[in-house]
């Protein structure tokens, strides 16, 4: 069984990026904790920073790109490819 510790940063609030601990085993991200050497948080993590383990394997969590298919509020949706994906960012970029 391996298992690492890597050191990162947290972006979920986008405030100061918390220094974080991901434990890593076998692939999978199974503790993560506050880096006690950093010098923003201290080891300290908010609810979000303590959640990133929900928030990665969460069966909601988007894995790939969608395209409304239906009207708005609908809920009709296609799953599309990210090269098709992008192309339409930057259609709609340049429209702006």
């Amino acid at each position: 069984m391996a298992r690492n510790v890597v050191k990162t940063v947290c972006n979920l609030c986008g405030l100061c990026g918390c220094g974080m601990e991901v434990v890593v085993e076998d692939g999978w991200v199974v503790e993560i904790r506050g880096d006690k050497d950093h010098p923003e948080n201290r080891g300290a993590l908010c609810p979000k920073g303590r959640a990133v383990i929900d928030i990665i394997y969460s069966p909601d969590r988007l894995k790939y790109p969608l395209k409304r298919v239906g009207k708005r509020g609908e809920g009709k949706w296609e799953r599309i490819s990210w090269d098709q994906a992008l192309g339409l960012v930057a259609e709609n970029l340049q429209k702006v």
